[in-house]
């Protein structure tokens, strides 16, 4: 549960305190230092596996129900497969192309760091969380708890709830976790906690937009318009 604390005695060890009031300093360490880069490294690797995790629970609700001849059921978890490996692509990419950063730190590549961060939050958890519901379907809704099996309907449950693959219980264990990841007030949250989580996404770009040394791509596109045989 999210909260907020406020604290109205605290002691402050100012002998400790190292940056105060350098409001260009401040802006800036991250970058200066290459801590984002070591920040964004972590932080891509959870939104790995998280996408493994979603691909994972998603292929074990179709082998649950039986529905992987669907063509669009194959298409939604090919989709799947697909951002797993493009977030591995860029972990893999910031690691293949770290440098030494000029305090002798081996620093990750942070523009591979930032494009799986960005893409990851901005529409491929989101989406994830909706194929999970998509896939699931009304099994998602009417589910038995515990309890349930061991109520005067128990043996019922144990009949209807089974499929050709799986037994009840372990369809609703699994179907319960679904829910958990795709329906609970805890997996809205978590959708928008990755969209929000490296700050507001329109400030993001602006910065990206601002930042990003794009002079080597225009150079190509004025290279090839000064071709003499261009028509």
């Amino acid at each position: 549960m999210d909260s907020v604390v406020f604290f109205d005695n605290v002691l402050v060890p100012w002998e400790r305190i190292f940056l105060l009031g350098n409001v260009e300093m401040g802006n800036g360490y991250a970058a200066g230092t290459q801590s984002d880069a070591h920040t964004g490294h972590q932080i891509l690797n959870r939104c790995l596996v998280k996408a493994e995790f979603i691909l994972g629970l998603a292929d074990l609700i179709v082998d649950t129900l039986g529905s992987g001849s669907i063509p669009h059921v194959q298409e939604q978890v090919a989709e799947l497969i697909t951002d797993r490996d493009v977030l591995r692509s860029c972990v893999r990419a910031a690691e293949a192309d770290a440098t030494m950063n000029q305090y002798g730190m081996m620093s990750p590549e942070v523009n591979a760091i930032r494009a799986g961060r960005t893409v990851f939050g901005r529409s491929m958890f989101p989406r994830m969380v909706e194929i999970i519901q998509m896939l699931g379907t009304g099994g998602l809704m009417a589910l038995p708890a515990e309890a349930d099996f061991e109520s005067g309907i128990g043996p019922e449950i144990e009949q209807y709830f089974a499929t050709d693959s799986t037994d009840a219980r372990d369809r609703a264990k699994l179907f319960h976790l679904a829910w958990d990841a795709s329906c609970s007030a805890f997996s809205g949250r978590q959708v928008l906690y990755e969209r929000m989580f490296g700050g507001n996404p329109v400030r993001n770009s602006i910065t990206l937009f601002q930042n990003y040394d794009k002079e080597p791509f225009k150079a190509k596109v004025r290279q090839f318009l000064d071709n003499e045989d261009w028509p």
